[in-house]
């Protein structure tokens, strides 16, 4: 969905609250440690199954890092 998409709908994205910034702040931290704590474990197996896993759990956490970096950095635009 784009900012256009939202305009159209009559759907406007508020600023975030500073408690929602600071939620959003633990969120990114939890998944660093998350990313940081299965690229250990990943290294120190020698299943490549689990290797495989760790991977794509990874991945997971990479994807929705971004994703809560992408979201802020859109209510950064608009708190400006």
């Amino acid at each position: 969905m784009h900012a256009s998409d939202n305009s159209e709908r009559g759907l406007f994205m508020q600023p975030l609250t500073s408690k929602e910034l600071n939620y959003a702040n633990d969120m990114l931290g939890g998944e660093d440690l998350l990313i940081k704590m299965c690229a250990t474990a990943q290294t120190s197996v020698s299943q490549p199954e689990v290797q495989q896993f760790l991977h794509h759990v990874i991945g997971e956490h990479q994807r929705r890092h971004d994703e809560l970096v992408h979201t802020l950095e859109q209510h950064e635009s608009i708190a400006h």
